[in-house]
């Protein structure tokens, strides 16, 4: 009676081992983030209005644009983007920065472009003698990855540069 059931059963365990390592193979891939363009000012005792009805004081501006790329089978999401400040290799400040959305949801095999900007009154001047910016951000198996955004001499105020 087992040997009439034999191919039965053999058809379908091949169907769903097949099933689950095409499904597994359509996971494989990750999320790649690369900066196209970052932008620094740090200025002294700088003025900017915000919007009509309130002005803002503003020293330190950063801004960047990343083209966000997926190359698996399956939407991925990207999320918690992070801005780390250190001086040498001791952590001096770390925020969130300014983004329309806090989740971005990333097409399978495309690429998504976003601006993020950083503002910060620097009143304590945390932010002198920076040399370095690192990125940070949460993937969809909730791992942080991270990457340099600026690493170099000083950032010091009114030049927005290097020392």
């Amino acid at each position: 009676m087992l040997s009439e059931y034999i191919g039965i059963i053999g058809a379908v365990a091949g169907s769903v081992s097949t099933l689950f390592v095409a499904e597994c193979i359509r996971h494989i891939g990750s999320v790649k983030v690369f900066p196209t363009d970052v932008r620094i000012k740090y200025h002294l005792n700088s003025n900017f209005n915000n919007s009509i009805y309130e002005e803002v004081k503003q020293p330190f501006r950063l801004g960047y644009d990343l083209e966000i790329y997926n190359s698996s089978n399956v939407p991925q999401i990207v999320h918690e983007f992070k801005l780390a400040f250190y001086k040498g290799n001791n952590l001096v400040y770390e925020d969130r920065p300014k983004c329309d959305r806090h989740i971005l949801s990333i097409p399978s095999k495309g690429i998504h472009s976003i601006t993020q900007v950083y503002d910060m009154d620097d009143i304590d001047n945390v932010l002198v003698g920076v040399t370095k910016i690192v990125l940070k951000y949460k993937t969809l198996k909730m791992r942080y990855r991270k990457f340099v955004l600026y690493e170099g001499p000083a950032l010091y105020p009114d030049t927005g540069k290097k020392a």
